[in-house]
C-alpha cells in the first residue's frame, strides 16, 4: 500500500514538475514574461485549492479505492495536453497553457485526500508519520527523476520540450492498473467502534473543526510550509541558471543540481518520519517527537537566507569556495523543506477520524490560495529587478515561526505543555 502511495506521489509531482524543469525554454519559445509564468503557476495553485474543497468531502463519502484511480487518470491526461500549449485553436499561447495547468491542478488535488485517508485507515497512529513520510517521499522521487528524464529528451531543436509532457503523462496508465489490481481486496472501512456511531453530517464536522484551536494552528503551519516549498519548486530552476547568481547551465541544472537537491529532500522526508518513530521508542510522546523533528527541519530551512550572499561571494566561509558553500546550504534547505510535511500530515490526522477528507481539503485550500497568490507578484518582481533573492530571504522565516507555535499552542486549552525533559524514560 505504501509503495503504491509513494508511486502516486511520484507521478503527481512528475506531472507538476515538468513545466518548472523546462521553464526557461517555455518562457523563451512562447515569449512569456516571468509574470506570465507566475500567473500560470498561480492559477494551478488556485485550481488545486478549490479542487481540495471538492475532493476532500468526496473521499469522505466514497472510498479512495475508486476515487483515486479516476483523479490520477484525469491529471495524467492534463499533463499530456500541456505538450500542445500554444496550438489550441481560438486560444492564445498564455491562455492555452493556463487552461492545461489549471485543470492539472484541479485533478491533482484529489491525490492528497485519497492518500491520507488510506494511511489513516490502514496504519496505527504511531506509524502514520513514517507512512506519511514514505508517501511524501514520492514527491522527492518525482522531482529527482523528472529533470533527468527531461535532460535526456531535450535537444537543441525548438519545441523539444513538448515530448516530456507526453511521456510523463502516459505513466499514469500503469499506476491505475496496479492500484485496481492490488487494492481489490483492501478494506477502507472505519474501525468497528466508529461504524456503530451515527455518521455526523459534514456541516457538524465543519463546526467542530473550526471550533478546534488546533485547526487554526495548522492553518498557519501549512500556509508556511507549502508556500516555501511551492516557491522553490517554481523558481529554483530559473534561479540556478541566473547569470547574476550561481549561473549553472541548463544541463548542469537538470542533470546534476536539481536531482541532488531533490535527493536531499527525499532523505529529509524519510529521515523525519523515521526520527519521530525513533524518538517515540526512546520515551518521547508521539506529539513531542513530531514537534522536535519539525523544529530541526525548520532550522535547516532557515539556512536558505544565506544562499544569495554565498552564491555571489559577498561573504565567504574560510577555505570553502563560494559555489560549494552555496550548494551546501541549498542541500540543507532541501532536507528540511520536505521533512516538515510528514509531521504536519500526522498532526492533521489527529483532528478527525470521520472527516479527514474535509480536514485535508480545507487546509489544502487555504494553503494553496495563500501560496499561489504570491507567484505572479514574485514573477513581476523578478521582471522588474532581475533578482531571485526575495524567495530565499523571506521564505524560511514562517516555517520557524510555525515550529515555535506548535510548541506553544498545540496543547491548549487547559492543558499544560508537555515538556521534552518530563517524558524521557531514565
Amino acid at each position: 500500500m505504501c509503495g503504491l502511495l509513494l508511486l502516486a506521489s511520484t507521478i503527481n509531482y512528475m506531472d507538476r514538475m515538468t513545466l518548472a524543469s523546462v521553464s526557461r525554454r517555455v518562457i523563451d519559445e512562447l515569449r512569456l514574461t516571468n509574470a506570465d509564468y507566475g500567473m500560470v503557476e498561480q492559477f494551478f495553485g488556485y485550481a488545486f485549492a478549490f479542487g481540495a474543497l471538492f475532493f476532500g468531502p468526496l473521499v469522505d463519502r466514497f472510498s479512495p479505492k475508486w476515487v483515486y484511480p479516476i483523479v490520477l487518470t484525469l491529471w495524467s491526461a492534463m499533463g499530456v495536453l500541456t505538450a500542445y500549449a500554444g496550438e489550441f485553436e481560438g486560444l492564445n499561447t498564455v491562455s492555452s497553457l493556463l487552461l492545461c495547468r489549471t485543470l492539472l491542478g484541479l485533478f491533482e488535488s484529489g491525490h492528497w485526500p485519497c492518500a491520507l485517508q488510506t494511511t489513516q485507515r490502514l496504519l496505527p497512529p504511531e506509524a502514520r508519520a513514517l507512512g506519511n513520510s514514505i508517501l511524501q517521499s514520492g514527491v522527492s522521487i518525482g522531482a529527482i527523476v523528472t529533470p533527468l528524464i527531461i535532460n535526456a529528451m531535450l535537444t537543441p531543436a525548438p519545441g523539444s520540450w513538448r515530448l516530456p509532457f507526453i511521456a510523463i503523462g502516459a505513466m499514469g496508465v500503469f499506476w491505475v492498473a496496479a492500484w485496481v489490481w492490488t487494492m481489490r481486496g483492501a478494506n477502507f472501512a472505519l474501525p468497528a467502534a466508529e461504524q456503530q456511531q451515527e455518521r455526523p453530517h459534514w456541516m457538524a464536522g465543519l463546526k467542530q473543526l473550526i471550533g478546534d484551536h488546533r485547526f487554526w494552528l495548522l492553518v498557519v503551519v501549512v500556509c508556511s510550509i507549502n508556500t516555501t516549498w511551492s516557491i522553490y519548486r517554481v523558481w529554483l530552476p530559473l534561479a540556478l541558471q541566473d547569470k547574476a547568481g550561481l549561473a549553472f547551465t541548463e544541463q548542469q541544472t537538470l542533470g546534476q543540481i536539481l536531482p541532488a537537491y531533490y535527493i536531499l529532500t527525499d532523505i529529509g522526508c524519510l529521515g523525519a518520519g523515521a526520527a519521530t518513530l525513533w524518538l517515540h521508542r526512546r520515551g518521547f510522546s508521539v506529539l513531542n517527537s513530531r514537534r522536535w523533528v519539525f523544529s530541526v527541519c525548520a532550522v535547516l530551512v532557515l539556512s536558505a537566507t544565506q544562499l544569495p550572499a554565498l552564491s555571489r561571494g559577498e561573504w565567504t566561509i574560510p577555505g570553502v569556495p563560494p559555489v560549494a558553500a552555496a550548494l551546501t546550504v541549498l542541500m540543507m534547505t532541501a532536507a528540511g523543506s520536505l521533512g516538515v510535511f510528514p509531521c504536519y500530515y500526522a498532526f492533521t490526522q489527529e483532528l478527525s477520524q470521520r472527516h479527514i477528507g474535509l480536514v485535508t481539503g480545507l487546509l489544502s485550500f487555504i494553503a494553496w490560495i495563500s501560496g499561489s497568490s504570491l507567484q505572479k507578484p514574485l514573477g513581476a518582481y523578478i521582471d522588474r529587478t532581475g533578482s531571485y533573492d526575495l524567495a530565499f530571504l523571506a521564505g524560511p522565516i514562517p516555517i520557524l515561526v510555525s515550529a515555535v507555535a506548535l510548541w506553544l499552542f498545540w496543547d491548549l486549552p487547559g492543558r499544560p505543555a508537555r515538556l521534552w525533559f518530563s517524558e524521557i524514560s531514565y
